[in-house]
């Protein structure tokens, strides 16, 4: 048998199916993965992150209420930047949302018995070397041997009930530099019973031993397959789980709310190179009237 470690990670499924609820009534004219951020849409950043990290393929799965995804990246998607690089783009219909771990069951024909790459298809990962957090991982995931890898942040302890929280091999004094080990991975804990303020930052690296235990994991009270239950178990069964944080510069943006989505794109559009000047200049002049 080869071994899962010895190759570059090529293929990523993005799930991209849920309703876009904290949204509405916008995202029920517009996919939230189809939301403008600068340029750009939501999705396009995130497939411009994937390339960069020499990512070949994608699948991303969609619902039947979202034909524009499919439309406007066809079979093929390449990035403007460099446009000699280029990903496949496979779609697959999701009937039914339960969950982020439903959804990733979605994908475990295609994947093909090779490690692959999870990113939530409504959260962009910004950093000032293209692809670096993307980077790190699926090379800790392999430097580490592991059973999952994740990027993460630290957030207020407030936010902590929203996320999965980790829970480190070794308690860190303070935010770490480097890829650490992680004892175990809890479910929107509530903030007394957390075990950190490190939670997952919108990205996985997963061996396929993943769905063998996704198909073994009960549904929680909302009737959704939770992703975390099943890292949970991998972490029991002694497959390393390895976290990476996000440096000095860089942040995930979450486009699931309003209140993330106009902070993403207020801050695409003071940055735009050709148009930030005039749009400082006109959010300097409508800050004046508050």
């Amino acid at each position: 048998m080869s071994n899962p470690y010895s190759n570059q990670i090529t293929r990523a499924v993005i799930p991209a199916a849920g309703f876009g609820t904290r949204l509405r009534p916008l995202s029920n004219a517009i996919p939230k993965e189809m939301l403008p951020i600068g340029r750009k849409p939501v999705i396009a950043h995130i497939l411009d992150e994937l390339i960069g990290a020499d990512i070949r393929e994608v699948l991303i799965i969609v619902s039947d209420r979202k034909p524009q995804i499919r439309a406007y990246l066809g079979d093929e998607y390449f990035d403007e930047a460099t446009d000699d690089k280029k990903i496949a783009c496979h779609y697959i219909i999701q009937q039914e949302q339960h969950g982020l771990g439903d959804a990733i069951l979605h994908a475990e024909e295609w994947v093909n018995d090779k490690p692959f790459v999870v990113a939530f298809g409504d959260c962009i990962i910004e950093s000032p070397y293209p692809s670096g957090p993307m980077r790190r991982m699926v090379e800790t995931f392999a430097d580490k041997q592991c059973g999952a890898a994740v990027i993460c942040e630290a957030v207020s302890w407030e936010k902590v009930s929203r996320y999965g929280v980790l829970s480190q091999e070794i308690k860190l004094s303070e935010y770490p530099d480097e890829p650490f080990a992680v004892a175990d991975i809890v479910e929107k804990p509530a903030r007394e019973a957390a075990p950190s303020n490190l939670v997952v930052a919108a990205r996985y690296a997963f061996s396929t031993k993943i769905f063998d235990l996704l198909h073994k994991s009960g549904r929680d009270v909302r009737g959704e397959l939770n992703v975390t239950d099943s890292v949970s178990a991998l972490c029991r069964q002694g497959n390393p789980l390895w976290a990476v944080p996000l440096q000095k510069g860089e942040a995930r943006r979450d486009i699931g709310n309003y209140e993330s989505f106009f902070t993403a794109f207020i801050q695409a559009a003071l940055k735009d190179p050709e148009f930030g000047a005039s749009a400082r200049k006109a959010a300097e002049e409508t800050l004046k009237e508050f």
